[in-house]
């Protein structure tokens, strides 16, 4: 009796597994793919990613956005190279005290695309993001525990903005000049525009 009794259990996982798979084939078919699973340029498929001014977190988190879109984040010719992250806290409202409320935090990063034998592509682009929560002086630990997770959130959601503006990328642009400081002011359409925070 025990064993009748799962029988139809099994069945129906079965079932519901064959269900999932089928309507994942249709959807495929129909051009539909998972969030982080189409195809990128093949001159993408390999980056050489450079991190000098950059935390090591931030790092992190572009190196797994990069492999999510299945781009190997080294040894690739074009270089994605993280030229400056900040982070600033600013007051943005007060209590009755004049004592902080809210504070915003304001999160910046700046890259640029080029070549690992030093070719720049475009001007070096710019994200700017902001997060804001509540502050009280009596959780200042559990307010500290909230800002660490906003940064954290933060530089997830960066990575991801620049991995989506490289894959949406067609091909190369022709380069700027050969020195990496020099970055002079040009056509930049082959490169996706920063979207306003």
């Amino acid at each position: 009796m025990c064993e009748s009794g799962k029988k139809p259990n099994r069945w129906r996982h079965v079932s519901r597994v064959t269900i999932h798979v089928s309507l994942l084939l249709v959807l495929s078919s129909c051009g539909f793919h998972l969030r982080g699973s189409y195809d990128v340029p093949a001159f993408l498929q390999e980056i050489t990613l450079k991190n000098p001014s950059a935390s090591k977190d931030f790092e992190k988190q572009m190196r797994l956005a990069l492999e999510r879109r299945n781009i190997l984040p080294e040894g690739g010719e074009v270089l994605l190279e993280i030229t400056r992250e900040n982070i600033t806290r600013q007051t943005s409202t007060v209590d009755s005290s004049a004592k902080a409320a809210e504070y915003t935090l304001i999160y910046t990063v700046e890259y640029r695309v080029g070549t690992v034998d030093g070719k720049v592509f475009g001007d070096r682009q710019s994200l700017i993001l902001r997060r804001s929560y509540q502050y009280s002086t009596t959780n200042v630990a559990g307010k500290s525990t909230e800002e660490e997770t906003l940064i954290q959130e933060l530089r997830v959601d960066a990575a991801q903005q620049i991995v989506r503006q490289l894959a949406a990328m067609k091909a190369l642009p022709a380069p700027l000049s050969t020195d990496p400081k020099a970055v002079p002011a040009a056509d930049t359409s082959a490169l996706p525009s920063t979207p306003a925070p």
